[in-house]
């Protein structure tokens, strides 16, 4: 999550303070995962980011997602297995790790769908939705409502 705004943050494009729900998963991801290549590690200077805060943020985050479901159909269903594992389990892990661990608790339809998006991440198939457009939507509709049974969609 992130990565492209890289670039921008390299080359010393700062933005206006804002704020995004995605920020907050990407410093507990960072809090979580991150391990230092030299100096002091993240737990020095970066807080825990509380539980009730990710999931906060997961479920502000939802419906912009899935609004950009359309163009971006492989990132969008990885995003909602890596929410909906997070959710359940509190850990960050992977898409494609997320994907095997949500391909084995849905339907075959929507499990191949993911499946197929999983392997288009790892490069093992053309990246092509057009045919399968209804297949990736329904695949999100369910990912989502499996999130929001774990998140509810009330704020904590």
């Amino acid at each position: 999550m992130g990565e492209w705004l890289r670039d921008g943050f390299e080359a010393g494009d700062l933005s206006s303070p804002t704020s995004d729900p995605e920020y907050t998963l990407l410093l507990a991801q960072a809090r979580q995962e991150a391990i230092p290549l030299s100096g002091r590690s993240i737990e020095e200077f970066l807080p825990e980011i509380p539980l009730d805060h990710v999931r906060q943020a997961m479920r502000d985050a939802l419906a912009l997602l899935l609004e950009g479901l359309r163009g971006d159909e492989r990132n969008v269903l990885l995003t909602l297995a890596r929410m909906w594992r997070t959710a359940s389990t509190g850990e960050f892990v992977t898409k494609d790790a997320a994907a095997s661990w949500a391909i084995a608790q849905i339907p075959n339809r929507e499990a191949a769908t993911l499946d197929y998006a999983s392997r288009a991440y790892l490069g093992e198939v053309v990246d092509e939705w057009k045919s399968g457009w209804d297949d990736a939507k329904q695949a999100a509709e369910l990912l989502a409502a499996r999130i929001t049974e774990l998140l509810g969609d009330e704020p904590a």
